[in-house]
């Protein structure tokens, strides 16, 4: 993890909206992406995450670097982008952080 001022793990942060009681449409997009993601160079973690009752669903990855995030995004984001156009889902955002250690 990063110790000063730049960070050397970043997280991405990926969320959409499929609405209430659409947890089998949930499952199957985590079933089919997170291994994908977890395979990718430089994915440290990948945990798909949601809440049922209100239908916002999404993924937490860390990653070793910007760069790494990046060129798994090049792979992942078009899968990921039809997965969501086939479930319907709506609000999707895909945020990129840097992770900071307390000095």
């Amino acid at each position: 993890m990063a110790t000063g001022k730049e960070a050397d793990v970043n997280l991405r942060l990926v969320q959409f909206k499929l609405g209430p009681d659409r947890r089998a449409d949930a499952q199957a997009i985590a079933d089919d992406l997170v291994p994908k993601v977890r395979a990718q160079a430089g994915c440290e973690r990948c945990e798909f995450f949601g809440d049922d009752e209100t239908g916002d669903y999404g993924l937490i990855v860390l990653w070793t670097s910007a760069d790494a995030a990046e060129a798994a995004a090049a792979v992942i984001a078009p899968q990921l982008g039809a997965a969501l156009q086939a479930a319907q889902a709506t609000d999707a955002s895909r945020r990129l952080f840097a992770v900071f250690e307390p000095n």
